[in-house]
């Protein structure tokens, strides 16, 4: 498999929340989903954030929320999204090569970018997927078996939503 371009590897229809869920309305969607990285998807259907499992993990154990681990779950529904979520967020275009997509992960320190495609002004970019460091690295492997005549890696290696 030679894939060269973020489509290639990319998870389509990846799941999202809105700005104005809870925290734990994300992170219920961030379990179920198996994602890590959650776009947050605004009423026009454009990015206006992202958060992380880490975030979520880091509202949960704020100074701010001085409570035992059940309230914390109650508490984590009465904030929104909105209050912790990255609203600078990179984004990679679905036909751009995959190293591109390594670089911006490895440059900005994040996990996860959403893959975008613009509507014809080239104004308004909506979402088409998720690429994230997990697969750039199975990516990765599986270029690597290549070059060692396949000898195969223990474990399993996704790339995009099919196992290799």
């Amino acid at each position: 498999m030679q894939a060269k371009l973020v489509r290639d590897l990319m998870i389509t229809e990846p799941t999202t929340a809105s700005p104005d869920d809870s925290l734990g309305v994300a992170g219920r969607r961030l379990l179920d989903s198996g994602q890590r990285t959650l776009p947050i998807i605004d009423a026009n259907g454009e990015i206006c954030g992202i958060i992380t499992d880490r975030d979520l993990r880091l509202a949960a154990d704020s100074p701010l929320i001085d409570e035992a681990p059940a309230e914390i779950l109650e508490n984590l529904q009465k904030h929104t999204v909105r209050e912790i979520m990255t609203t600078a967020v990179h984004s990679i275009e679905a036909e751009a090569p995959i190293i591109e997509a390594a670089q911006l992960m490895r440059v900005a320190n994040v996990a996860g970018l959403p893959v975008v495609e613009y509507d014809e002004t080239g104004n308004h970019e909506h979402l088409v997927g998720l690429v994230t460091r997990s697969m750039l690295l199975d990516y990765l492997i599986l270029l690597l078996e290549e070059q060692n005549e396949g000898e195969p890696v223990d474990g399993e290696v996704m790339v995009g939503e099919e196992e290799r």
